[in-house]
């Protein structure tokens, strides 16, 4: 009988053993599992990895949270996904949103060590700026400072650079939230004009000087396409490889004009001086059939020049030009 006691006794010790470690492995089971972002084989293992327009592999361990913006667009951009408070510089041409006005301001063509006491852990430039003052850059990569270079030359290229920017800030889930919303909106609006005929055509002007248009595949060009506009100088040519601005001439507009049903500038740094009296002025163009009909409009070149989320505003103010009949009866 005693044996039978000791051995029940063992048995029960054993079951006992096996009920806790049970409860153990369930208890662990209900933990939050471990995300593969919680793991690296190496600690100092970078966990953001991009290539920037200038081609260069950029790594940061962890978010940036000491920003420089050094263009206005990349400024408005980080607004936007709500990165106010990691903004604590930005350019001298930055002016929206009102809050820019608040933070200090550098400029690339001055003394690089102005940008390095401020130990930025990312400063942004685009390509322009990298090619102009490359020792500038090089200052500020010898001081171990993240540069990175960004610019999407086409409307194509727009959700790759605004994930690029979210990925290197830490908001890659807002980001797809407002491109999501971004491009819903600018849908919305091509809907309401995709069907009327005819379709207007338009001269859209970049600068006065030879009366340049903008390329076929920029922003601009996709702001008329969406705005239910036809680009009526399609067949222009860049004035650089990289350049979104293309060569047109005033013979050719003057050529053109009785095609041309809306006429639009954009205003801005490239064209300050841009109006519709100034336009109507200039010799020949009394002959073009906007400048007749008195359809000569000027839009704010940050609204479809500039890679923001502004853009969609842009698309709306051009659809209302092209057809303010359609925008007219929605209200």
């Amino acid at each position: 009988m005693l044996k039978i006691s000791r051995e029940m006794i063992l048995l029960k010790k054993i079951g006992v053993y096996i009920l806790i470690s049970v409860l153990i492995l369930g208890l662990a089971g209900c933990s939050r599992p471990v995300e593969t972002a919680d793991i690296r084989e190496n600690p100092d293992e970078a966990i953001i990895q991009i290539t920037d327009d200038d081609g260069k592999l950029i790594e940061m361990e962890k978010p940036a949270e000491r920003i420089i913006s050094l263009y206005s667009a990349h400024t408005e951009n980080l607004f936007s996904l709500g990165l106010e408070d990691q903004i604590i510089g930005v350019g001298k041409s930055d002016n929206y949103p009102e809050q820019v006005k608040e933070k200090k301001v550098f400029d690339y063509k001055s003394d690089p060590e102005n940008v390095i006491v401020e130990k930025p852990d990312l400063v942004l430039v685009r390509p322009f700026i990298s090619k102009s003052v490359p020792d500038f850059i090089e200052a500020l990569e010898g001081a171990g400072i993240t540069v990175v270079s960004l610019y999407p030359n086409k409307f194509e290229d727009f959700d790759e650079y605004i994930m690029k920017l979210a990925m290197l800030t830490g908001k890659t889930e807002k980001a797809q939230e407002m491109l999501k919303s971004f491009h819903e909106e600018i849908q919305q609006i091509h809907d309401m004009t995709k069907d009327i005929q005819p379709k207007i055509r338009v001269f859209f002007e970049s600068t006065e000087k030879e009366c340049r248009t903008v390329t076929k595949d920029s922003m601009v060009a996709k702001a008329i396409e969406f705005a239910g506009g036809v680009n009526i100088a399609a067949d222009a040519q860049p004035v650089s490889e990289t350049s979104s601005i293309a060569s047109y001439g005033l013979e050719k507009v003057v050529e053109k004009g009785k095609e041309i049903d809306v006429y639009v500038a954009q205003k801005g740094v490239m064209n300050a001086k841009s109006s519709p009296e100034a336009i109507s002025a200039r010799p020949g163009f009394s002959a073009i059939k906007a400048v007749k009909e008195g359809r000569i409009y000027v839009i704010d070149e940050k609204l479809v020049s500039s890679p923001t989320f502004r853009f969609r505003q842009g698309v709306e103010e051009l659809a209302k030009m092209f057809y303010p009949g359609v925008f007219e009866s929605e209200q």
